[in-house]
């Protein structure tokens, strides 16, 4: 396996492996099982790279993107361990280097759930994943439904920018207590990561009364008082569909519930399908 920092040595690393499909698996680093998921999911007989950046284009908290978990050494193990081919670990003159793109029109879904208090987050995102797609050139990505808004911008950006890049979705991984794995939970002691568990809980629960023809708005107040008895500040609680990320109307197929959190002082999303 290859470690590559530059711009620079990645250009030249493409140009001696230009005959091989790719699989690009973008993410922050502090590799965790649901990571080992995206990368275990891409095509057989492809060439698996690896990216490791914590974006602060997509930070709207600079204390957030300061404490954001970092283990670059016990990813790179990780990465050997489950095949990876190249592992790109940008250094920080890497945003200096990004093309500043002048045609940006982010899609309107980027302003509901996250986008209302998440300032340029995917903006960021926006910038980062399309730079990369522009350098690597994959002809697959790996991108969680956890991250379910995120996926959709991706999706938007590969239907428009990349139509021969097939985004692969790959479904949320989950603890024995069934919560969703985020590289966030390291910053929670073990009480913290159990009263998590309440959140899954939670989007099980609304779902089954969704299912039994309950009204949503209902259910939410009901919901939300519950989690903050338990210490648990919910940031939105929304039933939305999945393809515009529109409140739902009437028909509950193709929706799902969308949650975003904070236990702790620390931001947890979650969502689960109708």
């Amino acid at each position: 396996m290859e470690s590559i920092s530059s711009i620079k040595d990645l250009h030249k690393y493409l140009e001696l492996n230009s005959n091989k499909k790719i699989t690009l698996i973008p993410t922050m680093g502090n590799l965790h099982k649901g990571h080992l998921e995206l990368i275990g999911q891409a095509p057989a007989n492809t060439h698996k790279i690896v990216s490791i950046y914590v974006n602060k284009l997509q930070f709207n908290n600079s204390d957030d993107y300061d404490s954001y978990p970092r283990s670059i050494n016990l990813d790179i193990e990780k990465c050997k361990d489950n095949n990876v081919d190249m592992v790109f670990m940008p250094d920080d003159s890497f945003l200096e280097n990004i093309n500043e793109y002048e045609d940006i029109h982010l899609p309107e879904f980027t302003n509901h759930l996250c986008g209302k208090t998440r300032d340029s987050h995917f903006l960021g995102v926006y910038k980062i994943v399309r730079n990369l797609f522009d350098m690597i050139k994959p002809n697959y990505a790996c991108f969680g439904i956890k991250d379910y808004q995120q996926l959709l911008l991706i999706k938007f950006i590969a239907s428009k920018y990349f139509p021969n890049l097939e985004i692969i979705e790959v479904d949320t991984v989950r603890n024995k207590e069934k919560i969703a794995l985020s590289s966030r939970l390291n910053k929670l002691d073990k009480k913290a990561i159990l009263k998590a568990a309440n959140i899954y809980i939670c989007l099980t629960s609304i779902k089954q009364k969704i299912i039994d023809g309950k009204d949503f708005n209902i259910i939410r107040d009901e919901e939300i008082q519950n989690l903050e008895s338990k210490n648990i500040k919910v940031e939105y609680l929304e039933h939305r569909t999945n393809t515009t990320l529109n409140p739902v109307k009437q028909d509950i197929s193709d929706t799902s519930i969308f949650i975003a959190c904070f236990i702790d002082n620390v931001r947890l999303i979650d969502n689960i399908q109708i």
